[in-house]
Formats: C-alpha cells, sequence, structure tokens
C-alpha cells in the first residue's frame, strides 16, 4: 500500500513540472511578442542609459533631422556636457523602474502610451547601494506621453521623446 502512494506522489510531482516548465515557455513567448508599451520601455530604458540602441525603437521620420543622426547628436551632447562638468559619460546613465505603461490609444498602426516610472543615477553597480545608504541619489518621477506607430511590423516610438531633440537639462 505504502508502495502505490509513493508512486502516485511522483507522478502528481511529474505532472507539476511539465505543467510548470509549458507555462514557462508559454510566458517567455508572450514576453517576447512587440507591443507599443514594450517599444516604450525598450526605448525609455536605452535613452536613460545613454545606450545607441535606442536608434532601434525610434521611427524612421525622427531618426535624422535635417541629415543629422539624432541619437548620435544626443549622445554627443550628453558626453560633451558630462566632460564640461568634469564627469564621465557613465555619471550621466540613469535606471528607470517601477515601469507602468498604459495603452490609451490603439489601431492597427497607432498607438498612444502613457509611461510612469522613477528615474535613478547609475554610474556603476554599486552606486545606489551607497547612495541610498548617505542619500547622495535623487529620484526623478516620470510621467511621459509617447505616440508609437507600426513601421516595418515593428512597433517604435515618435513623436516628443523625453526632449531628445532638444534637451537643455540633460543632468
Amino acid at each position: 500500500m505504502a508502495q502505490d502512494n509513493k508512486g502516485s506522489i511522483i507522478t502528481a510531482a511529474a505532472v507539476v513540472i511539465v505543467i510548470a516548465f509549458v507555462l514557462q515557455v508559454v510566458f517567455v513567448f508572450a514576453d517576447n511578442k512587440d507591443a507599443p508599451h514594450r517599444a516604450v520601455i525598450d526605448f525609455s530604458k536605452a535613452y536613460f542609459w545613454v545606450d545607441k540602441s535606442m536608434d532601434k525603437r525610434l521611427c524612421d521620420a525622427q531618426r535624422t533631422i535635417d541629415g543629422i543622426n539624432v541619437v548620435d547628436e544626443y549622445i554627443q551632447r550628453v558626453t560633451s556636457n558630462a566632460k564640461e562638468n568634469g564627469w564621465g559619460i557613465n555619471y550621466m546613465k540613469s535606471i528607470i523602474y517601477h515601469i507602468e505603461t498604459h495603452t490609451l490609444s490603439k489601431d492597427d498602426s497607432n498607438a498612444v502610451v502613457r509611461l510612469t516610472c522613477y528615474k535613478k543615477k547609475a554610474i556603476n553597480p554599486l552606486f545606489p547601494i551607497v547612495a541610498k545608504l548617505f542619500r547622495l541619489n535623487k529620484t526623478y518621477h516620470i510621467d511621459e506621453t509617447i505616440n508609437v506607430i507600426k513601421e516595418d511590423g515593428k512597433w517604435k516610438v515618435c513623436g516628443k521623446l523625453f526632449d531628445l531633440t532638444n534637451n537643455q537639462n540633460l543632468i
């Protein structure tokens, strides 16, 4: 009798493991599906990290203005501002967290997404811990409404983007 009980426990555990594995695969594929909110999050993370990969989520209409690559110009401006103040480019990098998106409107090729999150400096991996201990790091609340369009089958951000083309206050 004890043998049958042990066999059913092993069978039940195996079924639970298989179901968990299948659900994990489904969740991974669902998370990788392109959507307007995903474009906003990807672009925002790259923008505040001062990463050239933001170019991948920027619409063609805003990629170049008057023959100038907007992303390269932005990175150059941030780098120059950092050097003028005696800092390295890492001082200008920030992370965003507690990210929430709400799709305000959406059709087949256009969407409007509201992004709310918080931003902090992220000079290096240890900085957030030290900054929290000594209260060195300010937290900034971000609340932006961003237009997203579908280009070449992929959602891309377009329109006013955190003052990408006119960034007076880079710090």
